[in-house]
């Protein structure tokens, strides 16, 4: 069963450094799911699962299942702000929603699934403390 979680948000500043960037001179697509990726662990350290607490827990989110809309493109050295918040969390998964803001205005989207797995890489039930932290 899962929950529905309200107002969990966390906020991650970068700025776009110049080998993030393609031939058209804006930041590469796949460059964003790195946005992402540190988005998600500043949020989950945020709030007590560091990879030190994971690997204690014995368990570890990983990502099967990722959804990207890109709206408009990011140049050298905008700061962007990666808005992320869970917006389900369940026996074995969460979903993270995340949205990557420009001066006010949502250039990407994205919203991740990822599930639990324990120490051998088998899907596992989520800890009571990812709840308790979460």
């Amino acid at each position: 069963m899962s929950q529905s979680p309200q107002n969990w948000q966390h906020r991650y500043l970068l700025k776009v450094r110049g080998y993030e960037l393609d031939s058209y001179r804006h930041v590469n697509h796949a460059v964003y799911l790195s946005y992402l990726e540190q988005a998600r662990w500043e949020f989950l350290a945020a709030r007590g699962l560091t990879l030190k607490r994971l690997d204690e827990l014995k368990r570890w989110p990983v990502v099967v299942n990722l959804e990207i809309s890109y709206r408009k493109p990011a140049y050298m050295d905008d700061e962007l702000t990666v808005l992320s918040r869970v917006t389900e969390l369940g026996r074995a998964s969460l979903t993270i929603e995340h949205e990557i803001i420009r001066e006010d205005q949502v250039i990407t989207k994205a919203k991740i699934k990822a599930a639990i797995i324990d120490e051998s890489g088998r899907a596992a039930s989520m800890p009571e403390q990812f709840h308790q932290l979460l």
